[in-house]
């Protein structure tokens, strides 16, 4: 078997002209287990296959593996299917980019007849993505208003739960691209809110005024759902979200004694054509 480092260059190799000097914007290529653009910035390959792009220091604090992993478990259970079965519908021809793909299970999910990308500010994600030694992408850590990716490079920018830099995704955008982004409603895990004591009052119309602006000729469809949480995993999902993070130890172990049982999936997704 290829060695972390060895795959992720082979994968390189064929994408090079996906990816773009994020300081100077020059073309990069491929040099032994590097990234090197015309003006001789260099972005190492790391062992364990991914490139940090990064201009700042990554987030080692917040979004961390003992986030990542429950998330991780609830996501191979299947509680997303029905929403990835509709990005699914929704995939076209070209590469796709997950914008902050976190521990790469969303990607890992989904088909595509183009390459693969994923980034993400939060180290120990793009560390996890790695994890997944059967998925054919390329991971690692950039700057959502300053993308290593060329101009017209994708065919398909995911935004799952996450901010947007809508200039930056038209500029990676091929000609007939689109943006597919999801965003939680009303009802988004609500049993989590309700065990932290927090409202149930997710307004989201914001986010759709801003995505319409952009997108003007954009489509909207409401998935809502309950899923049934497995016995083993519903200490998984009190600490899946950064909504623990209101929450102290002692109450996070005193809900523990009698957690949830389902949670509630209530999202949009919003589909918009970049021509």
């Amino acid at each position: 078997m290829l060695k972390k480092i060895d795959k992720a260059a082979q994968y390189l190799a064929k994408n090079t002209p996906s990816l773009r000097c994020p300081i100077c914007h020059a073309s990069v290529k491929l040099d032994d287990y590097a990234l090197i653009c015309e003006a001789g910035h260099t972005y190492n390959l790391n062992k364990k296959g991914s490139i940090n792009f990064l201009t700042i220091k990554p987030d080692t604090t917040h979004y961390t593996r003992a986030m990542f992993e429950p998330r991780r478990q609830l996501i191979q259970a299947g509680m997303y299917a029905p929403v990835l079965a509709e990005i699914q519908n929704r995939l076209t021809s070209g590469n796709l980019l997950d914008v902050g793909s976190g521990e790469g299970s969303f990607l890992n999910l989904l088909s595509v007849s183009g390459s693969k990308f994923g980034f993400d500010i939060a180290r120990d994600g793009i560390n996890m993505a790695s994890e997944y030694t059967e998925l054919e992408a390329f991971f690692s850590l950039a700057d959502l208003t300053n993308l290593p990716f060329s101009d017209q490079a994708m065919g398909t920018v995911l935004n799952i739960f996450t901010p947007s830099n809508y200039r930056e995704f038209k500029r990676v955008l091929a000609d007939d691209g689109q943006v597919i982004k999801v965003i939680p409603d009303r009802y988004y895990l609500q049993e989590l809110r309700t065990a932290f004591g927090m409202a149930v009052d997710y307004d989201n119309q914001e986010v759709i005024h801003k995505f319409a602006e952009n997108f003007p000729d954009y489509t909207q469809k409401e998935v809502k759902y309950t899923f049934e949480l497995p016995p083993q995993l519903r200490d998984a999902f009190l600490s899946m979200s950064p909504l623990e993070w209101q929450v102290s130890a002692s109450e996070k172990a005193r809900i523990a004694q009698n957690p949830p049982q389902v949670a509630t999936i209530h999202v949009q997704i919003l589909q918009g054509k970049k021509s």
